[in-house]
């Protein structure tokens, strides 16, 4: 009996029955060799005026990797010689142990501090590999005003607004922290924290300042802030090379938000290497606005 015959016989169910036939006769078993995965060096290193430099150092994982506490535990490097120099003074960074964040152990500076203008270079030692980077400290600004407003029809929770002045007669790049007394730990970037004047060189402007999450596995979109919160705001002035990190990584990790869907943007880096991340230098103030 062939195909037609078949379904004038049995009706719709005879060609279910033949789609689920062809399906079952073709099934086929498909592995996929994947290639070995070459980890690299992420490098996350900053310094700030009137601060000691500090820098993280891990390596990157295959997605494909098991990711428990104990795999991660064992991507932090804490066997390297860091070291920064101002072109006159060089000190050789200390491993420090922070329980209260992660990764746990950070390279940190004891002596020499960051400078308004200055620039500092980084170099790395690991396994016989030698990796530099370059970054400057510009001048900080502050914000003109801040402020909390309500939702609409809310009267517990807002957002933050800024009131600020850039500067004409340079290109500038800034980015943005925030932190909540009694609530968070440390300074987190807020959502797109990197932004450059390209579009408001020599403008004053307002905007509305989006809470970040606290960490990458914690992403929320609650992006707003409390009636009877103290807010710390973060102001930094960056130069252009640290700035096209933090623009091209939060565009891969916000605009994205599928590790299987990326926009196949390179992340743009200043180190020189075969590493992964940044070394910045920040321009930085500090502005406490209060929610009463």
């Amino acid at each position: 009996m062939n195909t037609f015959l078949f379904i004038l016989n049995h009706g719709y169910r005879g060609i279910f029955g033949v789609i689920l036939l062809c399906l079952c006769s073709c099934e086929k078993t498909i592995e996929v060799d994947l290639p070995a995965y070459d980890s690299k060096l992420v490098i996350e290193g900053w310094i700030e005026q009137g601060q000691h430099p500090t820098v993280i150092l891990t390596r990157s994982s295959s997605y494909f990797d098991k990711i428990d506490s104990a795999s991660m535990r064992d991507l932090i490097v804490t066997t390297a010689k860091v070291s920064v120099s101002d072109g006159e003074q060089e000190e050789v960074l200390t491993l420090r142990r922070r329980e209260a964040y992660f990764p746990e152990y950070i390279y940190q500076g004891t002596s020499l501090r960051g400078r308004v203008g200055q620039t500092y270079q980084l170099t790395i030692v690991l396994q016989g590999k030698v990796y530099k980077a370059t970054t400057t400290i510009p001048a900080p600004v502050s914000f003109d005003s801040l402020w909390f407003e309500s939702l609409p029809n809310e009267d517990s929770i807002g957002h933050l607004w800024a009131h600020f002045s850039d500067d004409e007669a340079e290109s500038n790049y800034y980015r943005i922290f925030t932190q909540r007394e009694g609530i968070d730990d440390t300074q987190i970037p807020v959502y797109f924290s990197a932004m450059g004047d390209q579009y408001f060189n020599g403008q004053s402007l307002s905007f509305t300042v989006l809470r970040g999450a606290n960490s990458l596995h914690q992403r929320t979109d609650d992006l707003y802030f409390r009636k009877g919160e103290s807010v710390t705001v973060k102001l930094c002035t960056i130069d252009q090379a640290h700035f096209n990190y933090w623009r091209t990584l939060e565009r891969e990790l916000y605009a994205s938000g599928n590790p299987l869907a990326a926009s196949g943007n390179a992340v743009l880096s200043n180190i020189q290497g075969d590493a992964l991340g940044i070394w910045g230098g920040y321009g930085a103030t500090y502005q406490q606005v209060v929610w009463p």
